[in-house]
Order: structure tokens, then C-alpha cells, then sequence
């Protein structure tokens, strides 16, 4: 018995000596927190803190035109407590992840809306909003990464991102007057007194690559945001070789990197869920390549005649058009 409390004692002893050792060891990237407030509300940054320990850095440990967790560890964490432009970005009030790019010249910023993650599981297609901002060189290293808040207004400051001989700055401010992040829009056409009319959301750009990524090839897409596009019909129409009575449907689509192919769809508005059940037309529209980039996203019917129209959905890079005709 006396053996046993003896190596009891012993391995107490010892365990304690090895916590007050772990204790003492540096943590190697540290968990850091910078909170700016601008009047009534905050703004905050929450991130990893690597250290430089003689390695080198950009180019390097951060490789150049790869996407970076802008810290280390967990995910680094942006939040807002007002809606904002960020970078000539409109963010709206909320948390996100911050990607970044870095490249010789410009870091591309990423707002990402997946949250509490680990810095390295980054999916693109969540991707808020992304924006350039130009690399300066500090005349003196930065041995750890810094993120500093800065005001420079009541209502305005920058965010200051700090490692080695890199400093990018990305300025914000309070916008009391954020544009919707898709707002409502409709387009509309009469011919011989019956109108044809289409109403849908328009997701902006933002920065983000939108063919494959935000919107996937080969996929069922609501054809704009939120919920479903709708098409009203006071006439019969004939879209691209389809019969369509008259009435009201929702629209889907399935894009692909040469054309895109429309589905009119007999389910009641207001569901952006697709049920292929009631799908009346799948009809192919032609892509076209637009003189200059469309954002937000848009649809539109251009007239040629009394009973003739070209249906056109355009985002980005992309336009994709198809003949309309009245029975």
C-alpha cells in the first residue's frame, strides 16, 4: 500500500511539473481580438497570430494568388454590427469569414458567409462579396500578424492587415442607405392590348466569379434570387418552339458553359423549390456575349415587331437570349 501512494504521489508530482511546463511554452499563433467602435456601433476582427520565427513569408509560407485564411487556425472571423461599404463593397450588418489573395500588387479581399470554421474549409460558392486593394511596402518588418481598426471619421475608418514588409488597408464606412443585396425588379411587354411580365430578383456581382461558382453548370438555378422568378402572361406564347398558354408560372433554368436551358414550370410563385412534375417546357437559349459586363443580374424582353419579342437573361460575362411570339 505504501508502494502504491508512493507512485501516486510521484505521478501527481510529475503531472503537475508537465502542466506548469506546457503553461510556460509559447503559443505559436495566439487567438487575438481588435474591436474598433464608431459612435454607437462596432466593428471587430477576431483571428489567428503567427509569427515570422525567420521564415520567410509572403511568396512563401503565404504562397502568392492562392486563397489564405488571413491568420491562422480557425477561420478569421468579420462582424459588423452596421451596414457598411466595405472596400466600395455595400455589407450588409452581420458575421463573416475574411479570405484573402495576396499577390505582388493587390490582395483580393473575400467576405465568405460560412462562419466557425476551420480557416482552411473554404467554399467558394458562399462567397459574399470579393474586392482588390493595393499592397504598400512598411519600412520596417512585422514580426506577427496584425490586423488594426482605425477610425478616421465618426463614421469611417480602415482596416490596416500587417505582416513582414506587407500592409494592405481597406477602408469602411457607415452606410445608412445599403442598396438591397437582391432587389425586386420585373420587366414587361404588351402587344395588341395583353401584357407579358416577368419579375425576379437581382443578385449583384460583388466581385465574385459567377458561371460555375456562384451560379453551377448543370444545375437547376431559380433564375435570379430569392424566391422563384415569375413569369405572367396575358397572351399565348410560343418561347423557342414551345407552346405556352396563357397564365402564371415560375422559371427555372439549368445553365451549361455554351447555352442555357429555360424551364417554364406550372407551380404557383412564391416556392423557389424546383418539383419537376410540373415542368410544361424545357426550351435552349442561346449565349450571346454582352459589349460590357451586367451587374446585377437582369432580364429583359427586346421588341421587333407587333407580335415578335427576344427574351434575354444576362449576368456577368453572359447573355441568353430566345425568340417570344404571340398566338
Amino acid at each position: 500500500m505504501r508502494s502504491t501512494g508512493f507512485f501516486l504521489i510521484l505521478s501527481l508530482a510529475f503531472s503537475l511539473v508537465h502542466a506548469q511546463v506546457f503553461a510556460q511554452q509559447k503559443v505559436l499563433s495566439p487567438r487575438d481580438s481588435v474591436t474598433l467602435k464608431l459612435d454607437t456601433n462596432t466593428v471587430s476582427v477576431n483571428y489567428g497570430r503567427p509569427s515570422m520565427r525567420g521564415r520567410k513569408i509572403m511568396g512563401d509560407l503565404v504562397p502568392l494568388g492562392q486563397v489564405w485564411r488571413t491568420g491562422a487556425n480557425e477561420a478569421t472571423r468579420f462582424k459588423t454590427n452596421f451596414d457598411m461599404m466595405l472596400g466600395g463593397v455595400p455589407v450588409p450588418r452581420g458575421t463573416y469569414t475574411m479570405f484573402t489573395i495576396p499577390s505582388q500588387e493587390t490582395w483580393k479581399v473575400i467576405l465568405n458567409k460560412q462562419t466557425g470554421q476551420w480557416g482552411t474549409a473554404y467554399d467558394e460558392q458562399q462567397d459574399y462579396a470579393r474586392f482588390d486593394v493595393k499592397v504598400e511596402q512598411l519600412p520596417a518588418p512585422v514580426e506577427t500578424l496584425t490586423i488594426a481598426l482605425q477610425a478616421k471619421g465618426k463614421t469611417s475608418g480602415v482596416m490596416n492587415v500587417m505582416w513582414e514588409n506587407t500592409r494592405v488597408s481597406i477602408p469602411f464606412e457607415k452606410n445608412d442607405k445599403i442598396r438591397p443585396v437582391s432587389p425586386l425588379d420585373s420587366t414587361a411587354w404588351v402587344v395588341g392590348g395583353k401584357k407579358v411580365a416577368l419579375r425576379f430578383s437581382k443578385p449583384y456581382n460583388r466581385g465574385r466569379e459567377i458561371w460555375g461558382v456562384v451560379v453551377p453548370n448543370d444545375s437547376i438555378w431559380r433564375t435570379g434570387a430569392n424566391s422563384a422568378t415569375e413569369l405572367h402572361t396575358e397572351a399565348d406564347l410560343m418561347i423557342g418552339g414551345a407552346n405556352i398558354p396563357k397564365g402564371i408560372y415560375t422559371l427555372y433554368s439549368v445553365p451549361s458553359t455554351k447555352s442555357l436551358t429555360l424551364i417554364v414550370n406550372s407551380k404557383a410563385p412564391g416556392d423557389a423549390d424546383h418539383d419537376a412534375n410540373k415542368d410544361l417546357a424545357r426550351i435552349d437559349m442561346k449565349l450571346e456575349k454582352p459589349d460590357k459586363e451586367i451587374d446585377p443580374f437582369s432580364i429583359w424582353l427586346e421588341p421587333k415587331d407587333n407580335n415578335h419579342a427576344v427574351l434575354k437573361l444576362g449576368w456577368g460575362d453572359r447573355v441568353y437570349a430566345v425568340d417570344v411570339k404571340t398566338k
